[in-house]
């Protein structure tokens, strides 16, 4: 019985774990995140200082919102600009929900992302506007709740910032000046950007209602704060040479 010939079988090796890349990866994670738990206490007196600036020179009757920055006080619910909608909004958020879908089937097929998001904005803006008809006195939510959820979720990310940066990007860059001031510069933009966000959130509520807590909270909150540091990330990403090899791999 004669062999037919067959060709030679490749041998998958598994990949070398090199334990160089794990331990640097390791150190240069630890410092953003502890640097972050240790500053914590001053991190959340700069974000109450920045609001609070804001605050007294915009006005508003969200200017004296007693902000509970730390996670474990009660939350302050009377008395802090939170305001239930009115009929009259209601109809005209109906109306501009109606004319957005509409603009929505004008756009043509290169702007299907686009179309998908702002429908995606349509039907949770219309879930909030049903639920306002139907049982407006059971929304559990207030500005200083959403305020401090905000700030809890950013203050996460920040958190999670440095290893998702060491473990990802900085495996492919050989500066350790780099890969410790990128990370730092980053930390330092979300510890700027998340209150000027929160206060933007707040003069929207306070010059609209409650009504539009909702899609503010589900698509311009945490979701927000990942998508942008997914695109800084593929900026970071984007300007390394193309010929860098992993560090403790031989080229």
């Amino acid at each position: 019985m004669s062999r037919t010939a067959s060709s030679p079988s490749r041998v998958i090796r598994p990949w070398p774990i090199h334990w160089q890349v794990l331990l640097e990866g390791f150190m240069f994670s630890s410092l953003p995140v502890g640097l972050t738990w240790a500053l914590k206490p001053s991190l959340m007196h700069f974000w109450q200082a920045v609001m609070s600036f804001w605050a007294a020179h915009l006005g508003g009757s969200w200017a004296q919102l007693a902000l509970r920055l730390d996670s474990a006080a009660p939350w302050v619910d009377p008395g802090d600009g939170t305001s239930m909608p009115s009929n009259e909004s209601l109809l005209w958020t109906w109306l501009g929900l109606l004319v957005l879908w509409g603009v929505t089937l004008l756009l043509n097929d290169r702007l299907h992302p686009l179309r998908v998001f702002v429908r995606a904005l349509c039907l949770i803006q219309a879930s909030a506007c049903l639920f306002f008809m139907l049982t407006p006195a059971s929304f559990p939510y207030t500005l200083s709740r959403h305020s401090q959820a905000l700030l809890d979720m950013g203050y996460g990310l920040m958190l999670a910032t440095g290893p998702m940066l060491a473990l990802g990007w900085g495996i492919f860059v050989r500066s350790v000046a780099t890969r410790l001031m990128i990370p730092l510069a980053v930390l330092a933009y979300f510890a700027l950007m998340l209150p000027h966000k929160v206060l933007l959130h707040a003069w929207i509520l306070d010059k609209g209602s409650a009504l539009f807590m909702p899609v503010l909270f589900l698509c311009f909150g945490s979701w927000l704060d990942l998508w942008i540091f997914i695109a800084l990330y593929g900026g970071l990403a984007s300007v390394l040479p193309h010929d860098q090899h992993i560090i403790g791999q031989q080229p």
